[in-house]
């Protein structure tokens, strides 16, 4: 009797939260819904250590509260959503925490692409941010595959960042911009040298 007294009370506890969800989602989307929202992946490892989980289910379940977030955010129509996933210092951990981590990143990245994930359901680009090069080559392979197999998708775009940092992201961007010039002052030189 114990038991299913709770699973009465958990079942109507749950449709009054998606009740709620609903009420919030209509209230929310009478007003200005931002275009982009960003959000920081912090705090799996201390999640998983304070409730004795195994290596690698923080993450998974951050991975699983993620998917959640982002089904809300495009039920309310936002267009880009960007995620910190994994800086360049992340690297620094232990190798066994970032194989694994590589490897449930692989893993993931293949379940968001399989037919009815959520990619497909809200036709979400995924475009990948950072030094690409760090990454495990399974990982790589799969992160280019991804971006090939979702680029003609034109309704949301989900930017994730990994193998990132705010140094790196600075010199990338100070190493284009000089190329630009160079190109822009050669391209000049040119055009004096064919008036002449």
């Amino acid at each position: 009797m114990q038991k299913s007294t709770g699973g009465i009370t958990s079942h109507l506890l749950e449709g009054l939260c998606c009740y709620l969800r609903r009420c919030v989602f209509a209230i929310l989307s009478v007003g200005p819904v931002p275009n982009h929202i960003a959000f920081i992946m912090d705090g799996n490892r201390r999640y998983a250590k304070k409730r004795n989980l195994g290596e690698g289910d923080g993450h998974r379940a951050g991975f699983a509260a993620l998917l959640s977030i982002l089904r809300y955010c495009y039920e309310l129509r936002v267009r880009y959503v960007t995620v910190y996933a994994f800086s360049i210092d992340n690297f620094k951990r232990k190798p066994k925490e970032v194989e694994t981590f590589m490897e449930l990143m692989r893993e993931k990245i293949e379940e968001l692409l399989q037919q009815e994930s959520i990619i497909n359901e809200y036709g979400v680009r995924l475009h990948f941010i950072g030094n690409l090069q760090l990454l495990a080559d399974p990982v790589r392979h799969a992160v280019e595959k991804a971006m090939r197999v979702t680029a003609h998708n034109k309704e949301r775009v989900l930017l994730i960042c990994v193998a990132y940092t705010s140094r790196d992201e600075i010199v990338h961007a100070v190493e284009e911009s000089c190329k630009d010039k160079w190109n822009e002052v050669q391209a000049s030189k040119e055009a004096k040298f064919v008036v002449e």
